[in-house]
């Protein structure tokens, strides 16, 4: 088989966000196929070379409703992309889903990363250093394979306390740069269950200032959990759930409520649209630049208000 730019292009992006549905793989790597057709002819010709896998269970988009395949890069895909960018970084890309009953999952994780990707290239002053996903090994960069470790963090005896995260990303703006940990919602369990499953985890890390291990280079001693929810209606629930949950520990700071209802690439970053736990004023994800540069040098552009 002959690869085309844009099989390529739909490889490589397959290992940026690890999980697609067809419908993500066509509106980035296939846009002017109106119907989908020439998407899908591509993708099965890359699966009869064994370069990507169809996992067999459709996943319904929560945003629109339509079901559609999932595919991820093989082994041979991934050895593809290392020899063709001459970058052997691709061979530690992980290839299968550690929990594949939850695709519907990682399939909304990798829309929040294509929103973070298309919000920052619109905003030149502000910068995406490292995306880690569930499965990604942190330092990947680690021969020893022992050595190696993921986002999931044991903060006590196993299996008794963790943190773990559904991905993390970090950002850099006006020479600060900040952790988000991010967790997506679907609104399976009660919104007060979600607080008392999670809170522990997180407000043991944050105080270990645990992202520290995660991103070396931070500049800052906190950082945050981006809860992205289905809804207003929902992302308001886990708000006051983990607002009760954390009141009078220092990680209440931590957190911001978002939802796919409001949240869109134009709107992600500077739009005050997500809800914190320790005051009623929506805040943005970052600062505008204009509001950060009369601010003292001394402080971050990332303040307990709830923005970078």
């Amino acid at each position: 088989m002959q690869l085309q730019p844009r099989d390529i292009d739909a490889l490589s992006v397959l290992a940026r966000y690890f999980l697609l549905t067809s419908r993500q793989l066509r509106s980035l790597c296939f846009a002017d196929d109106s119907t989908g057709r020439v998407t899908r002819r591509r993708l099965t010709k890359m699966g009869h070379e064994g370069l990507v896998r169809k996992r067999r269970m459709l996943v319904v988009n929560a945003r629109d409703g339509a079901a559609s395949p999932v595919y991820h890069l093989t082994r041979s895909g991934r050895e593809f992309l290392a020899a063709h960018y001459d970058d052997d970084s691709f061979l530690r890309k992980p290839i299968e889903p550690s929990q594949p009953q939850h695709l519907f999952h990682y399939i909304g994780v990798s829309d929040v990363h294509i929103m973070l990707d298309q919000a920052l290239a619109q905003n030149e002053d502000i910068s995406l250093t490292r995306w880690i996903n569930e499965d990604d090994y942190v330092n990947d960069d680690e021969n020893d394979p022992k050595k190696r470790f993921k986002l999931l963090t044991q903060l006590g005896n196993p299996g008794k306390l963790v943190c773990a995260p559904d991905s993390a990303f970090q950002i850099e703006t006006l020479g600060h740069r900040a952790a988000f940990y991010v967790e997506l919602d679907r609104d399976t369990y009660f919104h007060d269950r979600v607080a008392a499953r999670k809170t522990p985890g997180y407000q043991r890390f944050f105080a270990n200032k645990g992202h520290r291990k995660h991103f070396p280079d931070t500049t800052l001693d906190y950082f945050f959990v981006l809860f992205v929810a289905p809804t207003e209606k929902r992302a308001r629930q886990l708000r006051d759930a983990f607002a009760k949950k954390n009141k009078g520990d220092a990680a209440l700071e931590a957190y911001r409520f978002g939802s796919f209802e409001t949240l869109t690439a134009e709107n992600l970053l500077t739009a005050p649209l997500f809800r914190c736990c320790h005051h009623d004023d929506l805040v943005p994800l970052v600062k505008a630049k204009a509001a950060t540069e009369h601010a003292d040098n001394s402080s971050s552009s990332l303040q307990s208000s709830g923005t970078m």
